[in-house]
């Protein structure tokens, strides 16, 4: 979903986009990175479209948290203290479809549970314990970095049943001028960069932390291997000892 609701950006939120003038879901918005993430390790044209999306989705995400919607957004604002802080509204809905609350200014979040059975379902049941729990999917695949906006994805982390693999991690910059992020390294380790995107090594041989350029408004995908490794090729993959670093690689001529 993409749109500006009053003032409030929901651009990124995954849901209906004709309910009601659109209806955002918590679960729908975190279960879309666990499959479109490891999805660019193996194609990375998708890189600049996900890197974009996660950035919004993961914007938008906080907005389902009752701590994060202001009062006046919300069906019950008042029932807050029993998510803990863990637990978020089920849905984000331009139009209310609560009687009791369909004159508030959209975004509104809210839940479908008194709306199954009039009567029979507590309020409280528009948090969603279901929906929060798969909140690991982004807790495990985004950290941010030194760069305010600039976000680093872990490709691996819901990647379930990959074949081993070096750590790769993909960045967007959505800035109109370029932007250089700082990639950590461990201690007592030598290691190359390598960006599938462009098909290079873009550094080599380092120890320490370092800077990586990142173009504007683009996405680099960034894979950690050992300095020095050994590099093959098999049909259209390269590998560094013997572990595929680029599924869709393509020989510069």
């Amino acid at each position: 979903m993409v749109g500006n609701w009053n003032g409030t950006d929901i651009s990124g939120i995954v849901g209906s986009t004709v309910d009601h003038g659109g209806y955002g879901f918590l679960m729908n918005t975190y279960d879309a990175a666990w499959p479109l993430l490891p999805m660019v390790r193996y194609d990375q044209s998708y890189a600049n479209a996900i890197g974009k999306w996660m950035l919004n989705a993961a914007n938008a995400a906080r907005l389902f948290y009752p701590e994060y919607m202001p009062d006046d957004h919300e069906t019950i604002p008042q029932l807050a203290a029993v998510t803990k802080g863990v637990i978020a509204y089920e849905g984000m809905i331009r139009k209310s479809t609560h009687q009791e609350s369909e004159n508030l200014p959209g975004p509104v979040a809210q839940g479908d549970g008194p709306l199954w059975v009039p009567g029979k379902n507590p309020a409280e049941s528009q948090f969603s314990i279901y929906g929060s729990a798969h909140v690991g999917i982004f807790g495990s695949s985004v950290r941010a970095t030194d760069v305010p906006g600039i976000l680093q994805l872990n490709l691996l982390a819901t990647d379930f049943y990959h074949d081993k693999a070096w750590p790769t991690y993909l960045y967007y910059n959505p800035y109109k001028e370029d932007k250089s992020v700082t990639i950590n390294i461990a201690k007592d380790e030598s290691i190359d960069l390598y960006n599938t995107v462009s098909g290079q090594f873009i550094t080599r041989n380092i120890s320490s932390s370092t800077q990586v350029k990142l173009s504007s408004r683009s996405a680099s995908v960034i894979v950690i291997v050992p300095a020095e490794g050994k590099v093959t090729y098999e049909g259209e993959k390269m590998l560094v000892n013997g572990i595929v670093v680029d599924y869709k690689f393509q020989r510069k001529k």
